[in-house]
């Protein structure tokens, strides 16, 4: 039964049959599945999504990290950088001052050794004015003696023999003179003054041997000579060198007559000039350091012989380098003068 109300619209009836309603409720459930579908996938991206952003927020964070790392570790770099650029500049500033100091001192150093070499020559010019000095003093006493000893023979002509100027003290005492001058003047060649060298021997015009042995006291005594060279023979063929100081006449004449008598006893000998040096008397025969016994017993039997045969002689040992010397020898280049171990040095005659 249908009620009607005045004003009001009737309501209908819906009549649905159970095929809709199944078709609906299959459709609804459809929805729900693609819903949630939709849904889970929503969800899955947002977590994808997140996940993403945590991954390039902390990928974005350690590349801002290391940038900053980077720049922190180049800073202090240029901080070191700088730190040694200002220790190089100290250093080499330093160093300029060190080179000045160096500089100064080597300048100190030249005019020291130019004041070394000055006072050199000087001490050099003064042995020279010394060594002329003494020896024209020598050629005086020589000259006073040679007078001396003419007037003597003069007055004595009718003597047999000569009586002795010299008593055996007096003698000898001139002897320990003659070994300490012949050490004063041997002992120079150990220290020669700076600035001078030994001069290289140069031929002289002449050998000495070629001097005439008159006035010699060799030849004064008769049968002297024979012997002389009788007790030199046993040694034929030692090598001598003779000596002769230039600035005394009768050191050449006494040099000729030891040179004549050596050559004629066998000795290999030569005869050199000495200038330069003054102040040895006699005859001083000097031997080699580390010569041979052979050469020492000839320069002893040597020494004995000259004494013998009237000749003031005495023995020695070279108190430096046997290859050095004072002043200048003239005379034969070959062989040397320091070859000889055996070194005979004439000088002025004793007073």
């Amino acid at each position: 039964m249908t009620t009607t109300v005045p004003g009001m619209r009737p309501n209908k009836l819906v009549s649905m049959d159970i095929d809709q309603l199944r078709g609906w409720a299959a459709f609804m459930d459809r929805a729900m599945i693609v819903s949630l579908i939709a849904t889970l996938m929503a969800v899955a991206a947002l977590g994808v999504t997140t996940w993403l952003s945590f991954r390039f927020s902390g990928a974005v964070r350690a590349q801002e990290h290391a940038v900053i790392d980077r720049y922190r570790g180049m800073e202090g770099h240029s901080v070191q950088l700088e730190q040694d650029v200002a220790a190089a500049r100290e250093r080499a500033a330093a160093l300029e001052q060190e080179v000045s100091a160096a500089r100064e001192r080597a300048v100190a150093l030249e005019q020291e050794a130019a004041t070394a070499r000055e006072r050199a020559v000087a001490f050099e010019r003064a042995a020279r004015e010394a060594s002329e000095q003494a020896a024209r003093a020598a050629a005086e006493r020589a000259a006073t003696e040679r007078a001396a000893t003419e007037r003597a023979a003069r007055e004595s002509a009718g003597e047999t023999a000569r009586t002795p100027m010299f008593d055996a003290a007096e003698i000898q005492q001139r002897l320990a003179d003659l070994g300490k001058l012949v050490t004063q003047a041997t002992a120079g060649a150990a220290d020669p003054a700076p600035g001078s060298a030994a001069e290289t021997p140069h031929p002289v015009q002449g050998p000495v041997q070629g001097e005439s042995p008159s006035g010699s006291a060799a030849a004064s005594r008769d049968g002297q000579p024979s012997a002389l060279v009788s007790s030199l023979r046993k040694y034929a063929g030692a090598k001598a060198a003779v000596f002769v100081l230039d600035q005394l006449s009768d050191a050449r004449a006494v040099g000729s007559t030891i040179s004549a008598t050596l050559g004629d006893a066998g000795w290999a000998s030569q005869t050199w000039t000495w200038t330069g040096v003054a102040g040895i008397m006699g005859v001083v025969v000097l031997i080699k350091e580390g010569s041979d016994p052979a050469t020492v017993e000839a320069a002893s039997t040597l020494v004995e012989a000259l004494r013998s045969a009237g000749f003031n002689a005495t023995k020695g040992d070279w108190p430096a380098d046997w290859r050095r010397f004072r002043g200048a020898l003239y005379g034969p280049q070959t062989p040397g003068p320091t070859e000889a171990p055996i070194r005979i040095v004439i000088g002025a005659k004793p007073q």
